[in-house]
């Protein structure tokens, strides 16, 4: 199925076509100039992966990139262009996957859609939940989210609600065909699915139980978290 894994290989795969479209310093220099490009790109995201925001310096990067430090800013204006870059390009991923939710209208089940989509959504946030931390306590990072300043492959701005955009989309429609009930609201009832697999995650790093805690007794993976998730939010 579509949704299945996330991995560090998307970005790899897909790279040029992120960089050339994406990018928001991109000026259409010349293809010699782009693997260079993507590997600090990469090399900040693996710092970031590994060891957290702050990891990512310029000397960090351009050591695990293989380039000269100073190379880097004839990429980018500046650090915190390069962080946002990567985590726009990790993101890249996972946004693909929702917006393909638009194809499986009157496919399947709606329960077996939702599912595979927060399946790869908890994977996404048990990925990305250290690196966000970061970038939410650095003002200067927050600001690029909050002023619209990174990019989506769309030509438009990436937000915490782009997702929620295309699951409730999806929801409307297959409400239309008549395969939901109706919620009134599915910009939140959207919000509440994705908010479900965030706080998963939250509970499997942070809490001693995990999971577990919550749902003591219960089978708690994360398919089966996410199909009690919605029977309860969309079953009448």
């Amino acid at each position: 199925m579509w949704w299945h894994g996330i991995s560090s290989g998307w970005v790899l795969t897909h790279r040029r076509h992120y960089l050339s479209e994406c990018s928001p310093s991109y000026t259409g220099v010349v293809e010699e100039r782009l693997p260079m490009r993507a590997r600090i790109v990469e090399g900040a995201w693996g710092c970031m992966r590994e060891h957290g925001v702050r990891s990512a310096t310029t000397k960090a990067v351009a050591h695990r990139a293989g380039v000269s430090e100073g190379s880097i800013y004839n990429h980018f204006a500046n650090r915190s262009e390069l962080i946002i870059e990567a985590f726009a390009l990790a993101t890249q991923g996972i946004r693909q996957r929702a917006a393909e939710l638009e194809q499986l209208v009157g496919a399947d089940t709606v329960e077996q859609n939702l599912v595979g989509l927060m399946e790869a959504i908890i994977e996404f946030f048990r990925e990305v939940a250290p690196i966000v931390g970061s970038i939410l306590g650095d003002p200067e990072l927050r600001a690029w989210f909050t002023e619209g300043a990174v990019p989506s492959p769309d030509g438009g701005a990436l937000t915490p609600l782009t997702g929620v955009v295309e699951v409730s989309a999806y929801l409307e429609r297959e409400y239309q065909q008549g395969r939901l009930p109706n919620r009134g609201s599915w910009p939140v009832a959207a919000a509440m699915l994705i908010g479900a697999c965030l706080h998963y995650v939250y509970l499997e790093q942070l809490s001693p139980s995990g999971i577990h805690g919550m749902l003591p007794g219960e089978t708690t993976s994360a398919a089966s978290y996410a199909r009690d998730v919605v029977h309860t939010l969309l079953d009448q």
